[in-house]
């Protein structure tokens, strides 16, 4: 599974970056995992440079043509009797696919059977307009291998917008509300893809509510903000960033299966000089357990209730996956014999922090100083600062953010 979880954490910076420079809102919240896994769902039914270009978008290794694999074959399914068809198939024929579906298969599986102490919820959907006549190996792979709720409707009936807002509410626990707003679909759609995620952690070592006070939060020189600032005196994993001047810190969740890093500079407003400088094998060697001390901390960071929605179709495009959305380029060949395209990429996240825990529904050249150093005792969270949470066991990215401004 490393290949596939380094794939989810490059992909995951990417998208912050083409978030962090392709809009107004300083502010970042979105889920890797939910993206990169609902985005694999589509690669799995494209062919020719359409799947190139997304293998590229997601860091995946390349595995050739998908025709090969033998998605092109066996019987066709159409309208509303998929979903059954789809649930009495276990499909050998699967196997024929490229092993990345396999990996992602065996990620999801282990990352929806977390401990007791968090609750992960995965939510992937694909809508297509019916009467085309989907291919059965397909639907019944897409189930099997990403946990796909697919279904075939009407794009011209306001019901079908509902039905899809309803389904991604009781996927989030009623965080995501109105995923789709009035008059956003058009009547024309072919390919909706959907995905959503919730997590709800409480922290190993709680804030006390009697302990968050009033304090300042220094957005940038001319602009300071009061925020509730949770505080406590703990035991936790910190590390220290020398070159780029910056502290790491760890904050577990429940057994410690799950943790919330906090990657903060020392200097107030040098957050846009550190990110690009950040990588994949960056984060995880500077959030390795090795390379971080447990020592008595100072902790200060602020309560804070961050939600996106993000059209991510010019954001994909941007990054290099431009024949999905075309409908004379598209080739999704591996759906259906009939042409079809992409016409919408939705995602929508939202992580709430507080004194209890966190509720979630969405290097190069780097030295890392060694333990023997001393590490400051105070972590003051009082100035913008990204946060991610992550499986430690996968070293998986769950959620990526940047708090910049209350």
């Amino acid at each position: 599974m490393g290949s596939i979880n380094e794939s989810i954490n490059t992909f995951s910076l990417k998208m912050y970056d083409e978030l962090g420079s392709s809009s107004n809102a300083r502010n970042i919240i979105f889920s890797p995992l939910s993206m990169t896994s609902s985005l694999s769902m589509l690669l799995l039914g494209t062919q020719g440079n359409t799947a190139s270009q997304l293998t590229k978008v997601l860091g995946l290794p390349e595995t050739g043509d998908n025709r090969q694999a033998g998605c092109k074959g066996g019987p066709k399914a159409q309208g509303v009797q998929l979903e059954q068809r789809v649930q009495r198939q276990r499909a050998p024929l699967c196997d024929q696919f490229p092993d990345v579906h396999h990996k992602f298969q065996a990620l999801l599986s282990k990352l929806t059977s977390l401990t007791k102490d968090a609750e992960l919820k995965i939510a992937n959907g694909m809508y297509a307009q019916k009467q085309f006549p989907f291919l059965q190996q397909y639907l019944t792979c897409t189930q099997l291998l990403y946990h796909a709720k697919l279904e075939s409707v009407d794009f011209q009936k306001e019901e079908t917008r509902e039905d899809i807002n309803l389904w991604v509410e009781s996927q989030t626990q009623g965080k995501i509300k109105e995923l789709f707003p009035a008059n956003s679909i058009d009547t024309n759609t072919s390919l909706i893809l959907v995905n959503a995620i919730y997590f709800k952690g409480p922290w190993k070592n709680p804030f006390k509510v009697e302990d968050t006070n009033d304090a300042p939060f220094y957005v940038s020189k001319d602009v300071v903000k009061m925020v509730p600032m949770m505080t406590q005196t703990t035991k936790c994993n910190l590390g220290v960033l020398e070159e780029l001047g910056a502290h790491i810190l760890e904050l577990s969740y429940g057994d410690g299966g799950l943790s919330m890093f906090i990657l903060l500079t020392d200097e107030k407003f040098g957050l846009e000089k550190v990110e690009p400088k950040l990588s994949s094998e960056s984060l995880a060697l500077w959030t390795s357990s090795e390379n971080m001390i447990n020592t008595k901390v100072e902790i200060y960071l602020p309560r804070f209730k961050l939600e996106q929605s993000i059209d991510l179709g010019s954001h994909l495009i941007n990054m290099g996956m431009v024949d999905a959305f075309s409908p004379e380029k598209a080739n999704l060949s591996g759906i259906s014999d009939v042409g079809l395209y992409v016409s919408k990429v939705v995602h929508k996240a939202f992580v709430d922090v507080n004194e209890e825990g966190t509720e979630a529904a969405a290097a190069t050249g780097i030295v890392i100083v060694p333990k023997m150093l001393v590490f400051p005792h105070k972590f003051n969270a009082n100035h913008p600062f990204m946060f991610f949470i992550k499986h430690n066991e996968t070293n998986t990215f769950l959620f990526h953010g940047k708090f910049y401004s209350p």
